[in-house]
C-alpha cells in the first residue's frame, strides 16, 4: 500500500508483515502479565521471599537496574513495551512520516536510521537470545542450580517472550528496510 500522508510517500507492509508485527506483540503478553502478577505481590513461579532488587544487587547489576527494581519498574517490561511500540513503527504510517501532532517535524519523512537501528539491533539480539535459551530447555540443559529457585515455566515464559519480540522486530525491520530504501532509475 501506498499513499500521500502531507508531503511524504508512505509505503505499507504486506499483511504477513503486520500479522508477523502482532504476533510479536501477542508473545510478550504472557511475559508482561507475569512481571505486573509479581509487581502486585504474586509469588506463583518464584520463592515467596525473593526480592528482584536484590537479586539484581547480589548479581552486580548496575545501581540504575537495582533502583528501578526497587521501586517497582521491571526495565525488562518498560524494554518489551517499547519494543512493541517499536513494532508499531515499522509497520504503521507514523514509523515513516511524522504524524501532525509532532510540532516542526508533522508530515515530514522519519529518516530511516531511527526505527531501523533499535529495530535490528533488538531483533537480532533478542531473537538469538530466546532461540538459545529455549534449546537450552528443548535439550533439558535447564538445571535447578542456576534457576535461583524460579520455577521452569517462567524461562519457557520469558524465552518464547524474547524469541517472538526479537524474530518479529527482525522481520519487520527487513521489511521497513526494503519498503524505505530510495530508488534510483
Amino acid at each position: 500500500m501506498s499513499r500521500s500522508t502531507g508531503g511524504a510517500r508512505y509505503r505499507g507492509p504486506s499483511k504477513a508483515v503486520v500479522w508477523t508485527a502482532v504476533a510479536g506483540a501477542a508473545g510478550a503478553v504472557p511475559y508482561l502479565v507475569m512481571k505486573i502478577y509479581w509487581l502486585a505481590g504474586g509469588t506463583a513461579g518464584k520463592p515467596a521471599r525473593m526480592n528482584l532488587g536484590d537479586e539484581f544487587a547480589k548479581n552486580g547489576a548496575p545501581r540504575f537496574l537495582v533502583w528501578l527494581e526497587r521501586h517497582g519498574i521491571d526495565f525488562t517490561v518498560v524494554g518489551i513495551m517499547l519494543g512493541i511500540v517499536l513494532l508499531g513503527a515499522l509497520v504503521r504510517p507514523w514509523g515513516q512520516v511524522y504524524p501532525r501532532w509532532v510540532p516542526f517535524l508533522r508530515g515530514r519523512r522519519v529518516l530511516r536510521w531511527i526505527p531501523l537501528t533499535p529495530g535490528w539491533t533488538a531483533g537480532l539480539g533478542l531473537g538469538a537470545y530466546g532461540c538459545i535459551g529455549m534449546s537450552v530447555i528443548l535439550t533439558g540443559g535447564l538445571s535447578t542450580a542456576h534457576t535461583a529457585g524460579l520455577a521452569p515455566g517462567v524461562f519457557v515464559i520469558g524465552f518464547l517472550n524474547f524469541t517472538s519480540i526479537g524474530v518479529s522486530l527482525s522481520v519487520c525491520s527487513l521489511s521497513y528496510q526494503r519498503r524505505t530504501r530510495t530508488v534510483r532509475a
